[in-house]
């Protein structure tokens, strides 16, 4: 039995699985434009030409719509970074930190409601696995460009990492279209600088 937050019914046929998309993507533009708060049941079923019925018939509130667009989000990005555990071998660190936060710049300006998503409740928030899921894939890059460090060491930066890309994205946010460049290019300088100063010159 599903809870109150869970996908009330997953479609196994396309139809319903289109139907579902054309739901998630009405809510992405719904909430991109007014934000969490704003955007409600009606307004999202609305956007996506549907009846209330019909978004209630998939997602039984909004936090269950939140926690399907994270995730589907979650797995679009990872496929975005996924090619990086077999090119970081051959990249600079300043080439691994370009791609990462310029791959991550490309994401979050064709997707406005993840920014919006950042102040939504924690209910709505990425599971501790997915969390993981992400520590791991970053820990991947660096022990391939570094294959004689130690896992738990990779685990810890590539955590570190995320949490400055965090950092990033919420100032992104707080930014006008003029302003962001220049503070993304100090991101980058401050994830290559830590990447060379923990890797290649460790604290002893």
């Amino acid at each position: 039995m599903p809870t109150k937050t869970e996908l009330r019914r997953l479609p196994s046929q396309k139809r319903g699985l289109r139907r579902v998309e054309a739901l998630l993507c009405a809510a992405a533009t719904e909430i991109g434009e007014v934000g969490y708060d704003a955007a409600t049941m009606s307004s999202i079923a609305a956007r996506a030409g549907a009846s209330i019925g019909s978004l209630y018939q998939f997602f039984p509130n909004k936090v269950a719509i939140l926690q399907a667009l994270r995730s589907h989000y979650c797995d679009e990005f990872e496929l975005l970074w996924a090619p990086l555990s077999s090119e970081a071998r051959h990249l600079s660190w300043n080439e691994l930190v370009v791609r990462m936060v310029d791959s991550t710049v490309l994401f979050v300006d064709r997707h406005p409601a993840f920014l919006a998503l950042l102040d939504a409740p924690g209910s709505t928030h990425v599971s501790p696995a997915a969390r993981k899921r992400f520590q791991k894939l970053v820990a991947t890059f660096l022990l391939a460009r570094r294959p004689r460090m130690a896992a738990d060491k990779a685990l810890r930066l590539a955590t570190m990492m995320l949490q400055m890309m965090k950092a990033m994205n919420f100032l992104y946010r707080e930014l006008s279209p003029a302003e962001r460049r220049p503070y993304v290019q100090e991101f980058k300088i401050l994830l290559q600088c830590y990447l060379e100063r923990r890797v290649d010159h460790p604290i002893k």
